[in-house]
């Protein structure tokens, strides 16, 4: 039974913004999803609006102070896909609410667990579809290794080990916390949190303990993290996050059970290697977040479907189609906020900290 009402028609989205996620994962995965149908995008800029609209053959354009909301209430838009900076999230995800549009919104669904409660309470109070956009938990490699966890191939899960880390955010925005909430627990964090609670079978986290601390960049947030979250029945989850580390995006998984391990590794085991010696200028994009052009590269292959967008995109165009609640929605999002604000909590006090319910 649809929790929503059903579409008979193809699902008409809206995007918001035209940065990275936009143009480089969502775009290409809508572009392979039949039923999905971008028909307008709201830029910062005229200039920009523009430029995504005609690159991806967009109807509509909308832009500056009221471009959001003129998308919003724009009535042959179905669902709002948000991919903008996080201190834009909450009046974002208010205004599509209040136009009775569906909700499509990138991780961190806030910058704190206040903001994202209220995120919840507006799509909820307005009835309308609400999904977290959370890709890890959509990656191939995940989704395979949880047959074999379903099927008891490991035994009882005893430890979850997730690890995402990179050298640094390719936008500004991410360098203040007061626009982005925090540094890379709050950024790369939410991946990790949501990856192991998925592993977890969503099990209820008991409390947090947690380090940070800025090693490398000049920045007022923390560029590393390491997090543990005990779960019922004693499970242990450690999220490791780095913004210095060098090399590329490093996204790894290793879950021990009674019985067994897997062990998964997206970005440095792709299939794929390339050796350039070509001068600065003269290669083409490889590898996101590579810190050099020449060497030994390990290029993902298709990076918007092997990250996950293109099958969590996928099932959330199909859930919007078919009025029907998603695997990953605001809820989620929320509970991940709340570990987050205890890791913060836990770091300050240096000791563990009990995950408000």
């Amino acid at each position: 039974m649809s929790d929503f009402r059903e579409l008979s028609h193809n699902v008409n989205v809206g995007i918001v913004g035209t940065g990275l996620i936009q143009d480089s994962l969502h775009m290409p995965a809508y572009a392979e999803i039949e039923r999905a149908r971008v028909v307008a995008v709201a830029g910062t800029t005229h200039e920009k609006a523009s430029a995504f609209a005609k690159k991806w053959n967009i109807g509509k354009a909308y832009y500056g102070a009221e471009g959001i909301a003129k998308l919003c209430g724009d009535p042959e838009v179905d669902v709002v896909d948000i991919g903008i900076p996080n201190n834009l999230h909450l009046q974002t995800i208010v205004t599509a609410s209040e136009n009775k549009k569906h909700i499509i919104c990138e991780k961190p669904l806030g910058r704190n667990a206040a903001e994202a409660k209220a995120a919840l309470d507006a799509a909820e109070k307005n009835g309308v579809l609400n999904c977290y956009a959370e890709n890890q938990v959509f990656m191939p490699q995940l989704t395979k290794a949880m047959e074999f966890v379903g099927s008891g191939v490991i035994g009882k899960i005893t430890w979850v080990r997730a690890r995402e880390a990179h050298s640094g955010p390719h936008s500004r925005w991410f360098w203040d916390p007061d626009v982005a909430g925090g540094g890379v627990l709050l950024d790369m964090g939410c991946h990790t949190i949501e990856v192991i609670r998925h592993i977890l079978n969503k099990s209820r986290s008991l409390e947090i303990a947690a380090w940070t601390a800025t090693l490398v960049h000049k920045t007022n947030a923390e560029d590393n993290s390491l997090v543990l979250i005990k779960f019922d029945g004693s499970t242990l989850g450690q999220c490791e996050n780095s913004w210095s580390a060098k090399g590329g995006v490093d996204i790894r998984l290793e879950i021990y059970g009674s019985e067994g391990v897997i062990f998964i590794d997206v970005t440095r085991e792709t299939g794929v290697r390339v050796f350039s010696a070509a001068p600065e200028g003269h290669t083409a994009y490889i590898v996101e977040k590579a810190d050099a052009s020449k060497g030994w590269m390990y290029p993902a292959w298709r990076e918007h479907e092997t990250y996950g967008f293109l099958p969590e995109l996928r099932h959330f165009i199909d859930c919007v189609g078919k009025g029907e609640t998603p695997r990953e929605t605001f809820r989620d999002g929320l509970l991940v906020n709340r570990i987050i604000d205890a890791a913060y909590e836990a770091s300050k006090a240096k000791t563990w900290v009990p995950v408000s319910t």
